[in-house]
């Protein structure tokens, strides 16, 4: 069951992404039962990391941009993929 009402603006922005770009990670979350309490932690560490950055001096725009893809808005699961592609194709060929 999805309880967004104790999720503040990055919360409510976090669990659409994930089911967007990250939807097997999303999930696999569903599926333990541990999505709503991963999206609250990732918005609590986005929002630490952000008033963090906002008190060393950034400013709000800056220290959105420095934060947000911490813990929060995640690269898609194809882009990970495809990064991790010519380091997992370089090891294998290594081996031989």
């Amino acid at each position: 069951m999805e309880d967004e009402s104790y999720l503040g603006n990055f919360g409510q922005q976090i669990r659409p992404h994930w089911r967007k770009y990250r939807p097997g990670m999303a999930r696999e979350l569903d599926q333990a039962g541990t999505l709503d309490e991963a999206v609250h932690t990732a918005e609590a560490l986005t929002v630490s990391a952000y008033d963090q950055a906002i008190r060393a001096g950034l400013a709000p725009d800056q220290g959105r941009e420095l934060v947000r893809e911490e813990w929060a808005f995640l690269p898609s699961e194809t882009d990970t993929l495809a990064a991790c592609t010519p380091q997992l194709v370089s090891a294998s060929t290594m081996k031989r």
